[in-house]
């Protein structure tokens, strides 16, 4: 006797494989949504870290044509640094804000999950090391960048 309606075995058998089904759907979409914040983060870090490699660039620059000594400002210790600044900042553990115009700054804006420290060593004469570190809250914290910079003139 052959029979076209599901027998309850089958029928609890379809709903299990549903269930695995729906269960492992959303734990990947939860997995993809918690990579991609964390990746949002990481390249937000990685570019505010090379802003601050590209402003002590600049400080030693400015040197030159200055016709000053090529490391002039740039002190061993930790700094802050800021785009619209000519010179390091006194380093304190403060987070960067951002202003209206999408500027991250320590003077004006709402106020973010990141910092960022400027380490600089002097390795020899012609030679320092800048080390930035940006740290925030979530997780893949904190993203550390090297550099060194040269008086090659």
């Amino acid at each position: 006797m052959s029979s076209k309606a599901f027998t309850l075995i089958e029928i609890l058998i379809a709903i299990t494989v549903i269930t695995i089904g729906v269960v492992g759907s959303y734990a990947a979409i939860t997995r993809v949504a918690s990579i991609t914040f964390s990746n949002s983060y990481r390249f937000i870090a990685s570019r505010l870290a090379q802003e601050g490699i590209e402003i002590v660039t600049n400080i030693r620059d400015a040197n030159w044509v200055e016709r000053t000594d090529w490391d002039n400002g740039l002190n061993d210790g930790n700094h802050l640094v800021q785009y619209n600044e000519e010179n390091l900042l006194t380093y304190s553990d403060t987070p960067l804000k951002i202003d209206s115009n999408g500027f991250y700054n320590y003077d004006s804006g709402s106020s973010t999950r990141f910092t960022r420290k400027v380490t600089i060593t002097h390795i020899s004469l012609d030679e320092i090391k800048v080390k930035i570190q940006i740290t925030w809250s979530e997780k893949g914290s904190p993203l550390e960048v090297e550099e060194h910079l040269y008086n090659w003139k």
